[in-house]
């Protein structure tokens, strides 16, 4: 069987744009014969400024350093993880710029069960990291 139309591409167009309104015509048949039940158990979605889903993803992270093999807190306190192991918030680690992987890699391990993402520390902190821990040297 041999046509002239076999070899075509706007025929295979006008195949493809068939079929795709055909798929349209049938779900909009189907939706338009589902009834609304009156009585029915299921509400509707609606997220207004009170809704409380709104209002969790406003949860800010808590941020936390890593520096020196220790964690340290955003006022350069050592931050203790065991205070934080099944704690349910949301932490930001911020790690230097020159850590190996493999210790990125240990630091992770460590807080595996913690909800916590990992960044690049900003050369500020980095630096202010760096008098911090000079500055506790020379009190000693």
């Amino acid at each position: 069987m041999s046509s002239d139309y076999n070899n075509n591409p706007l025929t295979e167009v006008a195949l493809a744009l068939s079929m795709a309104f055909f798929a349209l015509m049938v779900l909009s048949i189907f939706a338009l014969t589902q009834k609304e039940h009156k009585n029915s158990s299921i509400k509707s979605l609606a997220i207004d400024n009170n809704s409380q889903s709104k209002n969790e993803n406003k949860k800010i992270p808590k941020v936390l350093f890593y520096f020196d093999n220790k964690f340290y807190n955003k006022n350069l306190k050592v931050w203790d993880l065991n205070t934080i192991r099944n704690s349910k918030e949301a932490y930001i680690l911020a790690v230097p710029s020159k850590i190996s992987v493999k210790q990125l890699f240990l630091i992770k391990t460590s807080l595996k069960n913690l909800n916590v993402k990992i960044t690049q520390q900003t050369v500020e902190w980095e630096n202010a990291f760096n008098k911090y821990i000079t500055r506790k040297d020379h009190k000693k």
